[in-house]
């Protein structure tokens, strides 16, 4: 923050406080933006850089006076709920696995965290930003199901199962090296197929290593809504992104209007994607306002 303000002060940007916008319209060539408090100033170039909104009619004060489109914003980037569910107490544990959505294309791998609420990490935080309005239609009442070991399907699973029952007989199934698992979780999926931890492989039932390789491949959970940390990470939806020219980020409707960041139809998964768009787009824009500028004069 210090940095940006310092590039303010350098090139004399006036920063205008307590300046909540009330109404945007055009006079003449000029943009006039009226505050609340019936102050206004009139621009040459206006860049609505306000962020996104979780409500369709929060959106009328853009709307209504520059004729955009907007695609209906949904919460992106949520954590999924398990209401209930035994798993939970297994909160802090992490692992990487794959997950995907039942009945549905979307998936995602990468660390998973278990939480006291459901499941949570960058597995699942990206996985809702893919199904983000999938998941909205369905009111978040879905089943997932988690890979806890992505390196193998149920069929090399059972295969490589057999190959250590073979070797390794007389070991504790609880002691499995090779199961790349929390300690935790191994133990509760080995409980979830009421299997005996202290049981050697030699003498597990088949019906149960059957059970064993489905929960470690498949295991799936019935979430019932989304959990977040008082408010979504970002929301999807916002200004048609066809209705803005992306190497400007000029309005493709209104001359000297532009836009950056999230007010626009973009959401970007988990790492920063949200960070560098705003960036981005708001560079993109300034470089472009700029240069009318200097065409001007």
């Amino acid at each position: 923050m210090d940095c940006l303000l310092a590039e303010a002060n350098k090139y004399k940007v006036e920063l205008l406080l307590n300046f909540q916008v009330a109404t945007i319209s055009k006079n003449g060539s000029k943009w006039k933006i009226d505050s609340t408090t019936q102050r206004s100033i009139e621009a040459d170039s206006l860049c609505i850089a306000c962020g996104g909104f979780p409500k369709a009619e929060m959106f009328d004060w853009l709307l209504l006076p520059t004729g955009h489109t907007l695609v209906p914003p949904v919460p992106s980037l949520f954590t999924f709920n398990l209401p209930g569910h035994p798993i939970t107490k297994l909160m802090g544990v992490s692992a990487p696995v794959q997950v995907k959505i039942a009945g549905m294309k979307w998936e995602s791998a990468g660390p998973l965290l278990i939480t006291h609420w459901g499941l949570s990490g960058p597995a699942v935080l990206r996985l809702s930003a893919f199904a983000a309005r999938d998941l909205h239609a369905l009111g978040y009442h879905f089943t997932a199901i988690i890979n806890w070991l992505p390196g193998f399907n149920e069929t090399s699973l059972r295969e490589h199962i057999m190959l250590h029952r073979n070797e390794y007989g007389g070991r504790k199934v609880v002691s499995t090296d090779w199961i790349k698992l929390p300690q935790r979780l191994w133990e509760f999926l080995l409980q979830v197929c009421g299997i005996d931890p202290n049981l050697r492989w030699a003498e597990l039932p088949a019906a149960k290593q059957n059970l064993l390789v489905k929960k470690l491949c498949a295991y799936d959970v019935q979430a019932s809504g989304k959990t977040t940390f008082k408010d979504e990470f970002v929301t999807a939806g916002g200004i048609d992104t066809t209705e803005v020219n992306h190497d400007t980020m000029e309005s493709r409707k209104i001359p000297h209007l532009y836009f950056a960041g999230e007010i626009m139809n973009v959401d970007g998964v988990t790492g920063g994607f949200n960070f560098q768009h705003a960036w981005s787009s708001g560079f993109i824009a300034a470089k472009a306002i700029a240069q009318n500028f200097t065409d001007n004069d």
